[in-house]
């Protein structure tokens, strides 16, 4: 039986997935950690993902499921994830194409448990093509703050965490996201989330792999700003976006009113120059006109033009 306020809510973001949504609502309900609520936000353009889930609601009380009126766009249906989750000690969005380990839950619950400093567990990953099929195992990366002093650790998320794609789909505190901002309307609003929560405590990564990862589509800015604001895009994502990302932590970290104590700005403060100086260093590798990602596959053509010619002054010098 589930206690009517069960310490971990989940939250499916929903949008136009149909042949991976059923797989992903069974994995979770094979968890053997059973006490959690599931609140699902339909962003679809079409009726058939709402179908599945109110189906598997229809059979499991945990779910609870809701249609937006009109399309929200990723940042604002994860943050109304986070809304309905009540008064649950922690949170964990779930997506809806992704499978999970049926210890996946037990596992981080009991991370948090055992590491009261923490406010982040997350575990390793498999990675899955978008059939199902294994993809090409990719190198392991093992990350956990637990031990630090909170200036190393803010400086050690910033300059050596890999994967924040990933660490976003970790088990939270829920109080220590809500201090974070959840998602702010930013371009990769998932890396500044993690930054801004490592101000508040640790992450401690589980040596198992509990969590594989779908295929979707690749990343790159242009995608994210038609699937992160819906109808109403900033007009700052169009800016370059590491001095946007940084500018949003010097202000939310330090400098507005309600950042908490002055030795928390400091941290902050601590925390924003790290960010700048991470992005500076990557000056000429495609940072300040596009993702990473994007440069380093060269896919389009002035990139590969301006690439060539940064490429070809270093070879000069």
């Amino acid at each position: 039986m589930v206690p009517l306020s069960p310490r971990v809510c989940l939250g499916m973001p929903v949008y136009n997935q149909t042949h991976a949504l059923r797989e992903a609502l069974e994995a979770l309900a094979r968890q053997t950690y059973p006490h959690y609520r599931l609140v699902a936000f339909d962003d679809s353009t079409g009726p058939e993902p709402g179908r599945i889930v109110q189906a598997y609601a229809r059979s499991d009380p945990r779910i609870a499921y809701t249609a937006n009126p009109v399309r929200r766009g990723m940042i604002d249906n994860w943050r109304a994830c986070v809304e309905a989750a009540g008064e649950a000690e922690f949170f964990a969005w779930v997506s809806d194409h992704d499978l999970h380990e049926p210890r996946w839950l037990e596992a981080l619950v009991a991370a948090l448990d055992e590491h009261p400093s923490a406010v982040l567990a997350y575990p390793l990953t498999a990675h899955l093509e978008a059939d199902g099929s294994r993809r090409r195992k990719k190198k392991v990366h093992r990350f956990s703050t637990i031990g630090l002093s909170p200036r190393r650790r803010v400086q050690a998320v910033c300059r050596e965490a890999k994967g924040f794609g990933k660490m976003v789909y970790g088990l939270f505190r829920l109080e220590a996201l809500k201090r974070a901002g959840v998602f702010r309307r930013l371009l990769t609003p998932d890396v500044v989330l993690l930054l801004e929560l490592s101000l508040d405590g640790d992450f401690v990564q589980v040596p198992e792999v509990l969590w594989h990862r779908r295929k979707t589509a690749e990343f790159s800015v242009a995608r994210q700003r038609e699937a992160l604001f819906g109808s109403t895009v900033p007009w700052y994502v169009h800016l370059p976006w590491p001095l946007v990302n940084g500018g949003a932590l010097l202000w939310n970290c330090c400098l507005r009113r309600g950042a908490g104590r002055l030795s928390r700005r400091l941290l902050g403060l601590n925390l924003a120059a790290s960010y700048f100086a991470r992005w500076i260093g990557k000056y000429g590798e495609g940072t300040w006109i596009g993702s990473y990602h994007e440069w380093r596959h060269g896919k389009k053509p002035w990139m590969k033009r301006i690439k060539k010619r940064i490429r070809s002054r270093r070879g000069e010098a």
